[in-house]
């Protein structure tokens, strides 16, 4: 029986992603290992229900802001000075420290177990996960969420320095490596040739969602986004704008943790685009299996990214394959992951020019003043999640490239 460890800087109901592929291989009969720690405060409760359905699965190190105090201020302060002394020095564990509050304390947890491969789900868990193999004489895994080194918009920030340190350090220890979109995969291979990624796209189980039409046009057309934080640079001021522009009664729903700040500033913005108080609803964030229910309520998933940065302009976030399994319509930002997706999906929604008020007009008009249309694209959209989109489809992919590496 083979033993995995994954490893992560976050924690369960942050990295829905994680879950899906720890408990894939725990009903293929593997030996698995979850080491996280504290990254939200939301997350914290829904975390407890995927641990009660994996008991003995998921092992928490580094403290947190409630019930370990000192160790979570600890590993913060640790985190701190050595992002001051990554610009003097790359050696002392310095940078591993840098990128990572809890990287001594996985990696002492990492090397005390006896597994066949550990998978780091993060580039912060990468150090960990490579010098606990080592220890141990097994093998490594890496998966993309992001492209790391493309989440800052000058290569002069210290944060894309060291995770350029980061990348060009492990990255070439590794026996396998996934990416969670096909941009993000091409573009790492463009600069690390060495690389042989592997795409394993975001997507979710199946789900029982009978749709449930709105024919009544007298119902507003309602309109749905979602992040883990709900914040700037995300879109959500385009759609307000695009909505003060058409005639047909429209609510924006936004669920995620939204700070006083950003919910002031949101609610200011629809009141001088004359929206009504109503048109504008905040949902608190809620487990992630019971995402796709509360989701199908609505009529359109809205993926606005602006890409502020090129991570931001090749991923293809999980919002796509949500509102697909939901049985949504989608309008998309065209970014470049968004664009490639729906030039490969076409019926799935609508493609507007990011910050393009007009043309984000456009794509909800095309909707509201079609409303068969609307209802065709919900229910195609629901079963491509069911018949092709889906993690039965995709956890084949990941299911190879597991048994490639450690039956080798």
């Amino acid at each position: 029986m083979k033993h995995i460890t994954f490893i992560t800087t976050g924690q369960p109901s942050t990295n829905p992603r994680l879950v899906k592929e720890a408990e894939t291989l725990i009903k293929l009969g593997y030996q698995v290992k979850v080491i996280c720690c504290f990254y939200q405060g939301w997350a914290r409760e829904f975390d407890q229900e995927i641990i009660n359905r994996n008991q003995g699965v998921y092992i928490y190190c580094g403290g947190d802001p409630v019930h370990e105090k000192l160790s979570y201020y600890k590993t913060r302060l640790r985190q701190k000075t050595s992002l001051r002394l990554f610009n003097y020095t790359k050696a002392f564990g310095i940078p591993e420290n840098a990128i990572s509050r809890t990287h001594a304390e996985a990696l002492y947890i990492a090397r005390s177990i006896q597994t066949d491969l550990y998978i780091a789900h993060n580039l912060g868990a990468l150090p960990a996960a490579v010098l606990a193999a080592k220890f141990n004489h097994a093998r490594v895994g890496y998966d993309a969420e992001d492209m790391h080194s493309g989440q800052f918009k000058t290569k002069t920030e210290k944060g894309y320095l060291l995770n350029k340190f980061i990348e060009e350090k492990y990255f070439p220890q590794t026996d396998y490596f996934t990416a969670a979109s096909p941009l993000i995969a091409q573009n790492y291979k463009q600069v690390y040739p060495y690389l042989d990624p592997v795409v394993i796209n975001n997507v979710f189980p199946k789900t029982d969602l009978p749709i449930r039409p709105n024919t009544d046009t007298a119902l507003p057309l309602k309109l749905f986004w979602f992040s883990q934080t709900i914040g700037a640079e995300r879109g959500i001021e385009n759609i307000i704008e695009a909505m003060a522009l058409i005639d047909k009664p429209t609510e924006l729903h936004l669920l995620g943790n939204c700070s006083a700040g950003n919910e002031l500033a949101i609610m200011e913005l629809a009141e001088y685009n004359h929206l009504a108080p109503g048109q504008i609803h905040f949902h608190k964030p809620i487990a992630p299996d019971e995402l796709f229910k509360f989701a199908a309520q609505f009529d359109i998933g809205m993926a606005t990214e602006t890409a502020p940065n090129l991570n931001r302009d090749i991923c293809l976030t999980n919002k796509i394959f949500t509102y697909i399994q939901a049985g949504l319509a989608i309008i998309a930002s065209d970014t470049q992951a968004q664009r490639l997706f729906m030039e490969q999906h076409p019926t799935t929604g609508c493609l507007y020019q990011k910050d393009d008020i007009t043309s984000l007009t456009n794509c909800l008009l095309e909707y509201a003043e079609n409303p068969e249309s609307l209802i065709q694209t919900k229910q195609m959209n629901y079963q491509l999640g069911q018949t092709e989109l889906n993690w039965e489809n995709e956890s084949r992919i990941f299911q190879r490239v597991v048994e490639s590496v450690t039956s080798s």
